[in-house]
């Protein structure tokens, strides 16, 4: 007798484990993982509409930087940013700055006047799609994409900016 209701409730807890399983799976399928996902459009600094992919330009990789105001590491970035989105063929139509701001009064200004006249400049808050797609979880960050949209390298600081563009 033991030994039929043990059986009978490991094929409880199997069904239940079945069930759940199921219902991860389901889920995981219905949201797109991050970098994965469509991106709303969004309006740069200028008024240029932007989104991924219907934006990205075609030819050499579109460099994607995201910075943050307040960051030390961004503001050691944005010099070697400016000067790779400077001399980046295409200029600012293949160069893009995301500026995650916490609030309206974050101190952006600092990031806007240095970027814009190298890039199309995006001023989003820090659940933007734009930051989930590129996977973004800490501040600075570099991205080349290739011309179909594919992540062709990532760069953390300026260092390793210089090094990327190097070779």
């Amino acid at each position: 007798m033991i030994a039929l209701v043990l059986s009978v409730l490991a094929l409880c807890v199997t069904v239940l484990n079945l069930l759940l399983c199921y219902g991860i799976i389901r889920r995981l399928r219905a949201e797109p993982a991050p970098g994965q996902g469509p991106l709303t459009a969004d309006h740069t600094v200028t008024g240029l509409r932007v989104g991924v992919p219907v934006a990205l330009p075609a030819g050499s990789p579109t460099l994607v930087g995201f910075f943050s105001p307040g960051c030390g590491a961004c503001e050691d970035l944005l010099p070697a940013f400016t000067r790779a989105a400077g001399a980046h063929p295409g200029g600012t139509a293949k160069v893009t700055a995301v500026v995650v701001e916490a609030g309206p009064d974050s101190g952006s200004r600092t990031y806007l006047d240095a970027l814009t006249p190298v890039a199309e400049v995006l001023r989003v808050p820090l659940d933007s799609p734009w930051v989930t797609a590129f996977g973004v979880t800490g501040f600075p960050q570099v991205h080349a994409l290739t011309e179909d949209g594919a992540l062709r390298w990532s760069a953390l600081g300026p260092a390793d900016l210089e090094r990327r563009l190097a070779g």
